[in-house]
């Protein structure tokens, strides 16, 4: 694990954490804000050590759960979950293959989306309009994970050239 490793992934949950309080407010749909964090953890826990994602994961989810103080803790916790939970999946299975990094990926929204409809049930009551939200959000999380996780793989397999020729 190399200092540019930490920092490059530091950076990178930095902008996440930015494009989430800023910008996805911006675009929720019928009440339900996408998490940009579910994919970025995906790809960061794919690619890296657990003992580098652990504690920025730790961070980031303390950093964005101060911007909701009725639920303190709960994103902390859901991301500490999914990022212990993504390894123990993804640690038996091949390690390149972007189909069971998308099989993940879709594990992580629907464990992720149960938590929430789980602790907003017990705080309001479930009922239909709640269920119905978190089918929503499922779908919601689901595309736009996608589109963060396939972005990162993006960028991953750019390379700069300096050369002149």
């Amino acid at each position: 694990m190399t200092p540019w490793q930490v920092i490059r992934t530091l950076f990178s949950g930095i902008i996440i954490l930015y494009l989430q309080i800023l910008f996805v407010p911006k675009i929720a749909v019928a009440g339900v804000m996408p998490n940009l964090f579910l994919g970025w953890i995906v790809y960061q826990v794919w690619r890296k050590p657990m003992g580098l994602i652990v504690p920025l994961v730790f961070f980031l989810g303390i950093c964005y759960d101060l911007m909701m103080p009725t639920l303190l803790g709960l994103q902390t916790m859901s991301f500490i979950l999914l990022a212990v939970g993504i390894n123990e999946f993804h640690r038996p299975l091949e390690q390149d293959s972007y189909i069971t990094m998308a099989i993940t990926l879709g594990l992580a929204v629907v464990v992720y989306s149960l938590l929430i409809f789980i602790v907003h049930g017990i705080k309001s009551g479930f009922s239909l309009p709640l269920f119905l939200v978190f089918l929503g959000m499922i779908v919601y999380n689901l595309i736009v994970s996608a589109l963060v996780t396939a972005a990162f793989v993006f960028v991953s397999l750019l390379r700069l050239d300096f050369r002149r020729g």
